[in-house]
């Protein structure tokens, strides 16, 4: 990079025009999936658990309605029927 530019990234910094982020440190959002999307994505009952839990670590998520509650149930069965770990 040649000085010049090097000095007008700067600036653009210290005026909080710019932001520099280590290389690497891109995140991509993660797809929006649907609710049985995401059941279904559950790989083991402990994820799952973690997955039903999820007001424990994030309260200001609305909670869960009965027909999902139910469906989150359903698929513990399952995966205990599967003999999946916890």
């Amino acid at each position: 990079m040649s000085e010049r530019m090097r000095g007008w990234v700067l600036q653009e910094i210290e005026k909080g025009r710019a932001v520099v982020s280590p290389a690497g440190s891109h995140v991509v959002p993660e797809p929006m999936l649907s609710f049985r999307d995401r059941l279904n994505a559950c790989r083991d009952i402990e994820e799952l658990e973690g997955f039903a839990n999820r007001r424990r670590y994030a309260p200001n998520l609305p909670k869960w309605n009965e027909g999902q509650r139910s469906a989150i149930l359903l698929r513990k069965m399952e995966m205990q029927k599967q003999g999946m770990k916890k």
